[in-house]
């Protein structure tokens, strides 16, 4: 008896496997959901969906359209793409594997990029920058990040509230 649909993500091609992760990065940055974007371009979120996990190809007019709905180029749906191969292709050669920065994976980090759009203060903007650098750095040093922020006070035994001794 032959299977419905396929039953291995080997068997899909990279290249659409990256378009629909760049589809759902934009979907996820704009706030929508997949049914929010397949209504509004007379699909069912199923076939969206489809599309963002790469088991079907997008095709040129559906891109282009995509692409106009998002207000993007559509070069974006792109862009990445060749850094990738390069990155597999000095992993196959035994090379250490470099880490994908070129894609927001995680629904985290696209809620972060999301909210950090709407912050207008360039201050504040800066102030989160450096945070998440600072953070980051201190992660991969394998160190607690200094934050600047005063940790908690936690009361001692014979501590007593309000001040009293």
């Amino acid at each position: 008896m032959k299977k419905r649909g396929r039953e291995k993500k080997e068997g899909l091609n990279e290249v659409d496997v990256f378009v629909g992760q760049r589809l759902r990065e934009l979907r996820m940055l704009a706030g929508l959901s997949q049914s929010d974007v397949a209504s509004s371009l007379g699909l069912t979120f199923q076939q969206l969906q489809k599309y963002e996990r790469g088991f079907n190809r997008v095709s040129a007019s559906r891109l282009y359209k995509l692409a106009q709905f998002f207000r993007v180029p559509v070069s974006v749906f792109f862009e990445g793409l060749e850094e990738r191969a390069i990155a597999r292709e000095a992993t196959a050669a035994g090379q250490p594997e470099a880490e994908d920065e070129g894609t927001l994976q995680s629904r985290e980090a696209l809620m972060l990029a999301r909210y950090f759009q709407h912050i207008r203060d360039p201050e504040i903007r800066g102030a989160i920058r450096e945070l998440a650098e600072r953070c980051a750095t201190a992660s991969e040093a394998g160190e607690s990040p200094q934050l600047g922020i005063a940790p908690r006070k936690t009361r001692r035994r014979g501590d007593h509230a309000g001040g009293r001794a």
